[in-house]
This record gives C-alpha cells, structure tokens and sequence, in this order.
C-alpha cells in the first residue's frame, strides 16, 4: 500500500490499521444506532475492522479520498488494460443507473453526469466518494453512524448536490450513550482537479 498508493499519490491522511482499533491523529467520532432506535446512540470509533477485512482497514480522509479515486480512473495506478476492466460495469438495479466493475462502483446521475468510486460501511460510519470519469471533479461526503436507511439514501443523495447542483443535504442532532448531543451534517466536500 505504501509504496504503490500512499506515497505516490501523497495520501498524507491514510493509513491500514488492521489489526488495531486505536487512530492516530485527528478523525471524526462514528456513532452507531441500535436496532431499538429509542436507545441512545454507542460510539463505534475504536473497533477493529478485522471483520471486514481489507475492505475496512484502511482509514483515509475526504481529501485522500478525492485524490485516490482521480488518480485511479485517470489511469495513474493501474495499466489502462486493468482500469479498462475494472470499469466494465454491470448494472447491479432496475433502472441501470447504478453498476458495479471490479472493486469500482459507477452512478448515473439525473443530470446525465457518470461518477465513479465506491460507497464504504463499517459500524458507526458510512462513505461515499466518487469522482467524474475525467477525474476532473471529485465529492467525499461521510455520516458519523450508520444502521441508519434514512442518512444513506441521503448521503447518496449528496452525489446529486456536488455533480448535478441538487440541494439535498440536511442535518440531524442526535444522543450517544453518555448523553451528549452530536450533529449529524451530511454535506459533500467537493474537490475540482486542475489538469
């Protein structure tokens, strides 16, 4: 990871943490909410991931994240003959309007506008970060909890908000455990590429 992706791409904000459950730096609080929803929220922050695998060892940041999914669909980590067959989609609803490559997710958006990235979930924190085929614009847009329908399909929604100019972001104040009150503030941040 390091030497391939890390250092390449000056990911100064990821890092593989499996097997340990402690974060270094600074990082935002994941929440996760009971099945009971009248129960208060637990932080989720310090697990291990190892459930997930690689799929939830690495940890990473909004910026991070815009920079990775640039690089990987302008063809600067992977030879054009890989990326080519990552991006070969195959439609995953009714509509067509998502699909799924090898390890990379495609969304087309109302506006007629093809992102490309992946949506991520472990407990306590959902992910989203796409960027357009160009990797010219890219979004990363995260909600501190998750077992939550209602803040996915919003934060899903946020790709509509950063490619196609939709106002769908909102904001909830919720309890954890302790009994303090948190915000959640799903809102995109939306990174434009110079090339």
């Amino acid at each position: 990871y390091q030497q391939r992706i890390l250092t390449p791409l000056n990911l100064k904000n990821t890092s593989y943490v499996h097997p340990r459950t402690t974060i270094s730096g600074s990082y935002a609080h994941g929440y996760l909410r009971q099945d009971d929803t009248t129960l208060p929220l637990v932080d989720s922050t310090e697990q291990t991931v190892s459930w997930a695998q690689s799929a939830g060892a690495v940890i990473s940041n909004a910026a991070d994240l815009n920079r990775f999914f640039s690089a990987l669909v302008t063809g600067k980590l992977v030879p054009a003959a890989q990326l080519q067959q990552m991006m070969a989609m195959v439609p995953v609803n009714a509509d067509g309007t998502q699909s799924y490559g090898l390890g990379l997710r495609a969304r087309k958006l109302s506006c007629g506008v093809t992102v490309y990235g992946h949506t991520g979930t472990v407990q306590g924190f959902y992910t989203y970060a796409f960027t357009t085929a160009d990797g010219k614009r890219s979004m990363t847009s995260m909600a501190n909890t998750s077992n939550n329908g209602t803040v996915n399909t919003i934060l899903g929604g946020t790709l509509e908000a950063a490619f196609c100019g939709t106002t769908t972001a909102k904001a909830t104040t919720l309890k954890t455990t302790e009994g303090e009150t948190y915000t959640e503030d799903i809102a995109p941040q939306i990174v434009r590429h110079n090339r």
